[in-house]
């Protein structure tokens, strides 16, 4: 049965077919360009007919000393650039060495044998190395001191290159290093791009300490504004080739949109689809969903009938070797990757179900179909998972609706789909607590800089001083990190990184992260690690957790040490029962960053705090569901003693208050959904990033009153990216709101009643009003803080965040003045503590460690002659 067959015979509706046709190359000499002879010699032997242009343009550049960067598109032959230089500079300075840096271990992995071959081709004897995460620490010396060429991730230069500068092969690597290479930059974005540029940044000023200047050279997919991009990742001018020059061939790739039929159950239609691929075609696919939990659920219904349930319960990881289609995500252990890379890789996999982190360059020969579960946000993106397929030969591409609202908005305007947004660089060096990260690596007393200048001249100078683009606010927090004064707020950073913050902190994430351990007998596993916001969607008390296909409960989650005990389970299935989001905007001086009204509309992108707490669980067995609810009964096997599980943070975002969502009927968590769609439609930013909810003011704020109905978008990250913030910028505000009101109409499945259809034209139409900003005026806000006599407090009764303790709730019983804290103190406890076996606890913390939830915490002054507090209002 062919694949349209099998759509007709389940009732799959073909919704467009067309084609992106093929392209024959177009090759150019090279005799031209002043080239060594051994690079004449490796492009002779590895492209005989001539080069493409795009190749040409982008060596010819760097030979005129520019720092170059590719963004052409997957499969175009951007390596070739590389080794090229990397040979040049070889050729000019036998003793220099080229750094190459790839995103991914598995992407460095595969090109570390394409480096050999260019070398060997060049006729050049120059080693070349590799060192990740996987590669011994008793091996890295070894490989560093022989390797002309050393191929490393971002995160190894972290936590291992730039943490051992006082070793004499590292500071010399160091020290010779021409030429760096960066592939795949568009995946620098969002908290990892944040981090990577501050890392590269911490690279340039110890190179610069060592009078070491290289050159740069990377490659990316295409993506709007390459050089702004560039520009923040390293704080350098590079010159950009683009597609406009690409000669290189292209197979041609068909697509079809397709409806599945209307089922309750999506991912077992579309498992069934790819066990129907792997059983009856000769296909070799891919599969992109949007989540981990998706990649683990659809690859568990296919690996059900290949496995019996005994399989499943060991320590061993044989269930790899003997399924057809797996799982790949983030977040596997180093073991467990390299056996899913080495079957898909060798062709031993029918079918892979992934999630984004397999759009990166990797040369998979075999895959001949692509599954596209929804449409990808940005062309940028779309096009990297196509480009998976058709490497060798024609390919296929199916992009299904999953119904919804950007595939929704795509299947009826199919022509849309080739004419995408590229996605646009998300990084936001400004990110204090990431900065701080960094800070404590570079700055603390002992850190990377005094490493370099005891090696130097012996030399420790207490301030920090740097000619490296720094972003703003960088140095001003490496001298408040020389002098041991920095902000209330990161003093838990410090204090949890100790001397050793390039372990402590990961660059893929400013959030805590936990570990996930299985037990049985004397025998213990690590299945992964999760941040915080992964832990609320996957790994919250009681639910089920699956790791490459295997079901797991998680009967234990231990928030101070962050690990997550799982044992193993059944094949159920579990969703978190979500109370709404609390959105705590903070709207006082020093905090809003922006604010203007249009009419009657009112928009402040501000300082906020955000609570997501889980209620309980939602398990389904076959097509039983039963809500459970916190706490747990201790009879289920699975422990859990509170009536909600929590995560607080902070981070910005953009209110929008207008009376119009005050109306009866009205369905601000639609209206906020509707606004992240078309802001995600307009500004394709990374649906991981950003997030939404409706709300209400807690407290009375100038213009805004208590009770009024706001709705929001979010960062999602810690302390935020201020990417949520574009929204006000120019005319996209005017741009997204149109959009909004125009999304229900192209989805007539839609949840939106008459009631928000009236209150969105009533926020559309205050936005033709002319803008004027707004302040805002806390009736509560005066220099009381800085008063001699008084301090400002929590009240008793009242609760606060400690951030001193990964922000959890602290409820207030008493506030004293402590000889042992020397100074105020609040006695109470958190809330993992007001349950019975702590009844009798009650802890002290110092008053600096507790923060206000905006309009729900009651704030005081507390009288240092008489320990009076006298309550205040407007905070």
């Amino acid at each position: 049965m062919e694949i349209a067959d099998y759509f007709k015979s389940k009732n799959w509706g073909i919704a467009d077919v067309f084609q992106i046709p093929s392209r024959q190359a177009t090759f150019y000499a090279s005799d031209d360009l002043d080239l060594s002879v051994q690079s004449r010699s490796f492009l002779c032997d590895d492209v005989p007919e001539g080069i493409y242009l795009h190749q040409k343009e982008a060596i010819k550049d760097f030979l005129n000393g520019e720092n170059v960067c590719l963004t052409t598109g997957t499969a175009s032959g951007k390596s070739l650039v590389f080794y090229s230089a990397a040979i040049e500079q070889i050729v000019k300075n036998p003793d220099s060495k080229i750094l190459a840096i790839y995103p991914l271990r598995a992407l460095g992995k595969e090109q570390e044998e394409r480096w050999i071959v260019a070398m060997q081709k060049a006729g050049l004897d120059a080693r070349v190395g590799r060192i990740d995460g996987q590669v011994s620490i008793n091996e890295r010396t070894e490989i560093l001191k022989n390797s002309q060429v050393l191929i490393m991730t971002p995160d190894i230069i972290h936590a291992w290159l730039l943490y051992n500068l006082s070793n004499r092969h590292v500071l010399e690597f160091i020290s010779r290093i021409s030429l760096i290479v960066v592939d795949e930059i568009h995946t620098y974005s969002g908290v990892f791009g944040s981090n990577a540029a501050l890392l590269f940044r911490r690279l340039q000023h110890i190179m610069g300490m060592l009078n070491v200047h290289p050159r740069y050279i990377a490659a990316s997919a295409t993506i709007a504004d390459p050089g702004l991009h560039l520009k923040k990742l390293f704080g350098l001018e590079f010159t950009t080739i683009d597609s406009s020059l690409d000669t290189s061939p292209r197979h041609e790739i068909t697509i079809r949109l397709v409806e599945p039929p209307d089922t309750k159950d999506m991912l077992s239609t579309l498992s069934s689809f790819m066990e129907f691929i792997a059983g009856n075609t000769d296909h070799r696919f891919i599969s992109f969903v949007d989540s981990r939990k998706q990649t683990e659920y659809i690859a568990s219904i296919a690996a059900r009938s290949q496995l019996k349930e005994n399989d499943l319960d060991s320590m061993s990881c044989d269930h790899l070797q003997k399924l057809s289609i797996l799982p790949y995500r983030a977040g596997y252990e180093a073991n467990d990757r390299n056996i899913i890379q080495k079957r898909l890789s060798g062709g031993t996999l029918s079918g892979i179900v992934s999630t984004s982190a397999l759009e990166l360059g990797i040369d998979i020969p075999f895959l001949t179909l692509g599954i596209l579960f929804g449409v990808p946000h940005s062309a940028t993106s779309f096009y990297q998972r196509i480009g998976r397929i058709g490497r060798h030969s024609k390919g296929e591409i199916i992009v299904i609706n999953k119904g919804d609202i950007y595939s929704e908005n795509i299947f009826r305007n199919p022509e849309k789909l080739l004419n995408m947004p590229l996605s646009e660089s998300a990084l936001y060096l400004e990110n204090q607590r990431m900065q701080y990260i960094h800070a404590l690596c570079l700055a603390r007393h002992g850190g990377e800089d005094d490493q370099i200048r005891a090696l130097i001249n012996g030399d420790k100078k207490q301030n920090f001083e740097s000619s490296t683009d720094w972003p703003s606010g960088f140095l001003a927090l490496c001298d408040s990190e020389r002098v041991g004064v920095i902000p209330v707020e990161l003093q838990n950073m410090k204090a949890e990184a100790g001397d050793d913050p390039n372990h402590t902190f990961p660059l893929r994430d400013v959030d805590v992260q936990f570990r996930v351990e299985y037990k049985k007998g004397l025998q213990k596993r690590t299945l992964g690690s999760l941040s915080y916001a992964q832990l609320m969607r996957e790994a919250y008390p009681g639910s089920v957790y699956y790791y490459t296909t295997r079901p797991y409960r998680v009967y234990r989650v231990k928030n101070s040490s962050r690990v997550v005990e799982v044992r193993h389970e059944k094949k159920y299935t579990t969703r978190p029962q979500t109370l709404p989001t609390l959105v705590f905007p903070n709207l006082s001086s020093g905090s809003v960053f922006s604010a203007q009204k249009h009419g009657e509309l009112i928009t402040a992108e501000c300082n906020m705090q955000i609570r997501e707490a889980i209620a309980g669980i939602k398990e389904r067995r076959g097509p039983n569901e039963t809500a459970i609810s916190y706490p747990l009964d201790p009879s289920l096997g699975f422990y859990f003693d509170q009536n909600r599980f929590t995560r607080n943070y902070f981070t910005t975002g953009v209110i929008f208050t207008h009376p119009a969502l005050n109306k009866a009927g009205v369905r601000c968590d639609v209206i906020a959904r509707l606004l992240f769609e078309a802001f995600l439609m307009t500004i394709p930013l990374e649906r991981r990033d950003i997030n939404f909810s409706g709300d209400r003011h807690r407290t009375k704020a100038g213009i805004v009153s208590e009770g009024d109905k706001f709705v929001c978008i979010y960062d999602q990250t810690y302390g935020s990216l201020r990417l949520s913030g574009r929204i006000l910028e120019g005319q996209t505000l005017k741009k997204v709101f149109e959009k909004v009101v125009d999304l229900p109409m192209q989805n007539e499945n839609m949840d939106i009643n008459p009631e928000t259809i009236l209150a969105l034209e009533e926020v559309v139409n205050s936005l033709s009003e002319s803008r004027s900003d707004i302040t805002f005026n806390l009736s509560g806000e005066t220099n009381r803080l800085h008063d001699e006599l008084c301090k400002e407090v929590i009240m008793p009764g009242s609760k606060g965040l400690n951030i001193k303790n990964n922000n959890e709730e602290f409820f207030i019983e008493d506030v004293f003045y402590s000889p042992v804290i020397e100074g105020l103190a609040y006695r109470g406890k958190h809330i993992s503590e007001r349950c019975p076996k702590f009844d009798d606890v009650k802890i002290s913390i110092p008053v600096n460690s507790l923060v206000n939830i905006p309009g729900e915490s009651r704030s005081g002054l507390y009288d240092f002659e008489t320990g009076e507090i006298t309550e205040i209002g407007g905070l």
